[in-house]
């Protein structure tokens, strides 16, 4: 299934991202994944929400730089060996893992 992941540019610096997820957490909205690409300066703070285009608003509306993106995202079960199906899945449909964006929920 396709669902919307934001991007948001981060200084790397402490508190950004307690300041970041404040303006979220204070929009009334869901943290449901996240994931951080980080460099010594800045990373690349990525989230799943459950209103994708509300915390964009938030976020913009606070001075940040945001992007929006469809990603496909699939269900795996918690527990040993539930990830590696999912790949072998993707792999025999002969779908690249970092082709594509994913949201591994």
């Amino acid at each position: 299934m396709f669902i919307k992941q934001l991007s948001i540019f981060v200084e790397n610096k402490s508190g950004r991202l307690a300041e970041i997820t404040a303006i979220i957490a204070k929009a009334g909205i869901d943290i449901r994944a996240l994931s951080v690409a980080d460099t010594t300066n800045f990373g690349i703070l990525r989230l799943i929400v459950d209103k994708p285009d509300e915390a964009e608003a938030a976020l913009k509306a606070a001075g940040l730089t945001v992007s929006l993106t469809s990603v496909i995202a699939i269900g795996i079960p918690d527990r040993p060996g539930g990830f590696a199906a999912a790949a072998k899945a993707l792999a025999d449909a002969e779908i690249g893992i970092f082709q594509h964006r994913f949201s591994l929920v």
